[in-house]
C-alpha cells in the first residue's frame, strides 16, 4: 500500500483537472469535426454564396454583406451604411434575375426544333456515317517503361454487320518525325472479359505497308470471313509493333452483329406535314423492339443542315420509320429544296445489356431525293411538346419571382 506524504497530493488539482479533461474534449471534438469534414459529400454552395462571390465592386468600394446561410437574411457590415446593404442585395438581386432570363432564354432557343430534327452545325462529329475519332498515343510497352514512339490509329468505323469490313490504319512517329512500323504481330480476338472470350477462335490480322518509307500500315478485317460469323459483341485487334527499336503494342476494338434484325428496302415515302416534310422510310424488320435511325439532309446547293432521328418501337413485318425535316429549321436554314437524305444508320436498341445494339445495314452516300416545294409549305412555327410547356411554364415563373423579389426592394 502506498503511503502518502504530508502536504502532498497525488492528484491535480480540480482547476488543472477540469483544464486538462476540456482540453481532451475540444481535441477530440476538432479531430471528430475533421473526420467529418473530410468523408461526408461536400455541401454544394446556394444560389446566393455563388452570386455573392461572384467579384462585383472595385478597390476601396464598401465590402459586400456577409450571408450565413442559404436561408438568411443579409447582414450589412458595422462599418456600412444602410444604402450600402440596400446596393449590395439590390446587385444580387439583379444578377439573379439576368441569370433565370438566360436560363429561359436559353432553353427557349435550344428547343426550337424537335429532338429528331436539329441542325447539322449541332454535330460536328457525325457529320458523315460511321465516324470514328482517330487517336495518338504513345507505344504500349511491356515494361511500361517511358517510350519516344507514338502510333496514331485511325478506323472507317467501330460498327460491322454481316460481311463488312473496317479499314484499320496505324500510323508511327517518333520525336524525330515518321518512323517505319515494323508488325511483329496482329490478331484478332474476343475480349476475355466476355463470356464467350474463351471459346472463340483467334484470328491473324495482316497489315500492309502503305508506303511512305513504311510509316503507315493498313488492314481490312471482316469478322465473318475469319471465323466470328456467329458471335455478337465486341472483338479486340491486337497490334504487336517495332518502332525505331522499341517494341509495344497497339489495340483497336470493332463491334459485330452476325446477322441484322431488320434491313432498309430504300423505299421512302413523303408527306407534307403541319409545315414540316416527313419522310417515312420502309423497313423489313425480323425481330420486334426499339429502332434507332439516323440521316443527314443537304439541300439543293449540296450543304448539309439537318440531322433527322428516328426513336421509337417497330413491329416486325414491314414498316416505317417517320423522320421529318422540320419546317423552321429549313426556313432558318435558308435550305431550298429538292433535299438530298444521305449516310443513313440504323440499329435495334437493346437496353440493360452490352452490345446496346444489333446493328441494321445502312447506306453511305445518297439515299433518298425528295420532290422540290416552294418555300411557302414550311412553317415558321416552333416545336411544340407538353414537356416543352412545362419546363418554359416553370423558367417563366423563375423569372416573375425574381423579378418581383427585385421590384420588392427599396
Amino acid at each position: 500500500m502506498t503511503k502518502r506524504l504530508p502536504g502532498k497530493t497525488t492528484s491535480p488539482r480540480p482547476g488543472r483537472r477540469r483544464l486538462a479533461l476540456g482540453a481532451v474534449v475540444l481535441a477530440a471534438g476538432l479531430l471528430l469535426f475533421w473526420q467529418r469534414d473530410r468523408l461526408s459529400p461536400r455541401r454544394a454552395p446556394s444560389e446566393e454564396e455563388l452570386l455573392a462571390a461572384a467579384p462585383t465592386r472595385a478597390a476601396g468600394d464598401t465590402p459586400a454583406p456577409r450571408q450565413d446561410g442559404p436561408k438568411s437574411r443579409w447582414v450589412a457590415p458595422k462599418n456600412a451604411g444602410e444604402d450600402g446593404a440596400e446596393v449590395s442585395a439590390r446587385a444580387l438581386a439583379e444578377r439573379r434575375l439576368e441569370r433565370r432570363r438566360h436560363t429561359l432564354e436559353g432553353y427557349l432557343q435550344a428547343t426550337r426544333y424537335p429532338p429528331g430534327a436539329r441542325p447539322l452545325s449541332e454535330k460536328p462529329d457525325l457529320q458523315k456515317a460511321h465516324s470514328v475519332s482517330k487517336s495518338t498515343q504513345p507505344l504500349a510497352r511491356s515494361d511500361k517503361k517511358l517510350t519516344d514512339a507514338r502510333v496514331t490509329l485511325e478506323q472507317d468505323r467501330l460498327y460491322l454487320v454481316g460481311d463488312e469490313a473496317a479499314r484499320l490504319r496505324v500510323s508511327c512517329t517518333t520525336s524525330e518525325g515518321p518512323a517505319r512500323c515494323e508488325v511483329l504481330r496482329a490478331m484478332a480476338r474476343v475480349p476475355e472479359t466476355m463470356p464467350q472470350g474463351d471459346n472463340m477462335p483467334t484470328a491473324p490480322v495482316v497489315f500492309a505497308d502503305e508506303g511512305a518509307g513504311g510509316s503507315s500500315i493498313a488492314a481490312l478485317f471482316a469478322p465473318a470471313k475469319e471465323g466470328f460469323g456467329g458471335y455478337h459483341g465486341p472483338i479486340a485487334v491486337n497490334v504487336d509493333l517495332r518502332i525505331d527499336g522499341e517494341e509495344g503494342g497497339a489495340r483497336f476494338d470493332v463491334i459485330y452483329t452476325p446477322a441484322p434484325p431488320a434491313r432498309l428496302t430504300g423505299d421512302v415515302r413523303e408527306v407534307l406535314e403541319d409545315g414540316s416534310l416527313c419522310l417515312y422510310l420502309r423497313l423489313a424488320v425480323d425481330k420486334p423492339g426499339r429502332y434507332v435511325v439516323v440521316g443527314r439532309v443537304d439541300d439543293a446547293d449540296g450543304d448539309g443542315f439537318a440531322y433527322l432521328e428516328h426513336n421509337e418501337p417497330l413491329s416486325a413485318g414491314a414498316q416505317e420509320a417517320k423522320m421529318c425535316i422540320f419546317g423552321k429549321l429549313v426556313l432558318d436554314e435558308q435550305a431550298k429544296s429538292p433535299f438530298v437524305l444521305r449516310d443513313v444508320e440504323a440499329y435495334l436498341l437493346k437496353e440493360d445489356t452490352y452490345p446496346d445494339r444489333e446493328l441494321v445495314p445502312g447506306r453511305d452516300g445518297p439515299f433518298h431525293t425528295t420532290k422540290a416545294y416552294a418555300q411557302s409549305v414550311f412553317s415558321d412555327a416552333e416545336w411544340q411538346s407538353e414537356e416543352r410547356d412545362r419546363h418554359v411554364k416553370e423558367f417563366t415563373k423563375d423569372v416573375k419571382e425574381a423579378e418581383d423579389a427585385l421590384e420588392a426592394l427599396p
